[in-house]
């Protein structure tokens, strides 16, 4: 397999910043923002992919190989597929992912601006070529991992699998420390898994949106981030935007992954935040900016949001 074969997934610019250790991290940037990939070849065939970015979109030029099958772990953000003309699905932390290389989505987004994951590409012709022997050893059963795919015509997506979450958490760790035998190890003992599932224990209802209400949600978001002021309230919004509070409510949660309230005071406690580095108003006084009377309030959302109180935040932020 092409060592740069994945890169048609994303449509962005690529610059290889380091390429030491037998890992190729490359930085990536389109008008929505950018990020890192970090990439390792453990076999001829199989390559594993670590995804840091901040960004909000990012086409798939991809083409469908069902030559190449494309496992993906979210480890962090969220991740939007399109599945059709009309709906789409989402991924969210501890949600895993499978099916062949490029699907047929005509794009990716990142609803939340982040996200942090593993990619696993293989050329099954490439890897069976040169490890056949092992795999039969390992009794990783290819068919049992395509099998999988009859679950769902677009690829299959599992969520919350304690198992699956330690293997991807011990991948991420041999990215961070440069470990390619963990990795080597630990991405055979994925495929192992995968191969030794049952169906019947598999066979949950996938949930997928329709673009509608995708769009009302996008909506919503842009209207909240463009006031900034965090007092929009939830009946106001859906009456802007023609529609009923509880669906405004269910779709924005379907594709942002927290209630509108909880996002709000999100956004509030980010401009803080900001405020905090950018300005020296008293803490009192940034408390009021981002709507909260009540100092102590303010200071103990902060603290539950960020780690640490608003006061120690500001001192240890270098200017």
């Amino acid at each position: 397999m092409d060592p740069l074969y994945w890169q048609g997934k994303f449509d962005a610019a690529f610059a290889l910043v380091d390429d030491s250790g037998g890992f190729d991290r490359y930085r990536l940037e389109n008008e929505t923002g950018d990020g890192t990939i970090t990439a390792c070849a453990l076999f001829p065939g199989l390559q594993a992919l670590f995804l840091d970015l901040r960004m909000r979109r990012c086409d798939n030029s991809l083409e469908l190989d069902k030559n190449v099958v494309e496992i993906g772990y979210c480890l962090d953000g969220r991740f939007e597929c399109n599945v059709s003309e009309r709906h789409c699905h989402f991924a969210s932390a501890g949600d895993f992912s499978i099916g062949y290389a490029g699907k047929k989505e005509s794009h990716g987004a990142f609803p939340t601006g982040r996200y942090q994951g593993i990619d696993i590409f293989l050329d099954e012709r490439a890897f069976d070529a040169h490890h056949a022997e092992a795999l039969r050893e390992l009794d990783v059963r290819m068919e049992r991992i395509h099998a999988l795919f009859a679950l769902d015509s677009q690829c299959f997506v599992w969520r919350r699998s304690p198992e699956l979450a330690a293997i991807a958490t011990a991948i991420a760790n041999g990215f961070k420390t440069k470990n390619i035998p963990l990795l080597r190890v630990k991405v055979m003992e994925l495929l192992v898994f995968l191969s030794g599932l049952d169906d019947s224990e598999l066979k949950e209802a996938p949930v997928y949106l329709n673009k509608s209400h995708v769009d009302l949600a996008k909506s919503a978001h842009e209207r909240l981030t463009a006031d900034g002021s965090g007092h929009i309230t939830i009946s106001r919004l859906a009456a802007e935007l023609g529609v009923g509070a509880t669906t405004l409510k269910t779709s924005f949660k379907s594709v942002y992954g927290v209630p509108i309230y909880q996002y709000q005071k999100d956004l509030r406690l980010q401009k803080a935040q900001r405020l905090l580095l950018e300005t020296t108003r008293p803490v009192a006084a940034v408390a009021a900016d981002v709507g909260y009377a009540n100092p102590a309030k303010f200071s103990s959302a902060f603290k539950k949001r960020f780690g640490v109180s608003p006061t120690e935040y500001r001192g240890s932020t270098p200017r």
